[in-house]
């Protein structure tokens, strides 16, 4: 199967009108008539996953977040992500990435974070009113869950999400029936989870200023991590993949965090 028929699948389910002004993604490296028997699908191209193509012979590599983000002046050896790029090209490896309107499309990132999460009647967090597309579309998601305790629900999160500990900034709850959530870096939307009076509010990349902001309004944010809380959506793009191509092509995962982390 052609590179250029996956993508169109992959368009046709994650609309190109989606992506977001700030964003730059799609169809980034390759050659549309290269023939493709296996994909590889992670949230980043890293040298860890385009090794794994190039040593397992993967002609195609879908990733959340795009390699190719800012302008580039060059594509050496030497640069930052540059290299891949360079690797990527000389393997003859075809690039294709789903970033800001996989985090909107229904089914992606926040859908898939929300009913990990066991989130029922859902709504969007924060609507990203931009003409031409549904008036309902938006970023994160907020939804309720039965009444259970803050404690129990914080392990529910780590086991969720097969996170090893999750940073909690706020002040502890009684229980938990109210919850926001969005995928990745989400402390844009720390007032949306305020606004729509969320019991707590689960998402990445908290700094400092951000928490402090979260607690003067009264809101408790539970940083689960980038990498946790977008992971999950991998298992759906494979599952859409595989209905959309009849099984033709195969497709792997790539689930665990490249980058060395340690909790000391």
């Amino acid at each position: 199967m052609k590179a250029r028929n996956i993508i169109e699948k992959m368009n046709k389910w994650i609309p190109k009108d989606y992506i977001d002004s700030w964003d730059n993604t799609g169809f980034q490296i390759g050659d549309p008539q290269r023939e493709v028997e296996k994909i590889l699908i992670a949230l980043d191209l890293d040298r860890y996953v385009l090794n794994k193509a190039i040593d397992e012979d993967f002609q195609m590599i879908i990733t959340h977040h795009p390699i190719i983000f800012k302008p580039l002046n060059s594509i050496t050896t030497m640069g930052h992500n540059t290299h891949i790029i360079f690797d990527a090209i000389k393997n003859d490896i075809v690039v294709y990435n789903a970033h800001s309107n996989l985090d909107l499309v229904d089914g992606g990132v926040n859908d898939c974070l929300a009913n990990s999460l066991g989130l029922r009647d859902t709504i969007p967090l924060s609507l990203v009113n931009r003409d031409n597309l549904p008036p309902t579309l938006g970023y994160g998601r907020l939804g309720f869950v039965d009444r259970v305790s803050f404690d129990d629900y914080l392990e529910f999160i780590k086991n969720s999400l097969s996170s090893n500990h999750l940073v909690i900034y706020g002040d502890v709850k009684e229980y938990i029936e109210k919850v926001a959530v969005c995928g990745g870096s989400g402390s844009d939307f720390i007032y949306d989870a305020y606004r729509h009076q969320a019991d707590i509010y689960v998402t990445g990349d908290i700094k400092y200023h951000d928490a402090q902001y979260g607690h003067e309004l009264g809101l408790t944010i539970i940083d689960a991590g980038h990498f946790n809380t977008e992971k999950i959506v991998l298992p759906a793009i494979k599952n859409y993949l595989h209905s959309e191509l009849d099984n033709k092509v195969q497709i792997e995962l790539v689930m665990e965090l490249s980058l060395p982390q340690f909790i000391y």
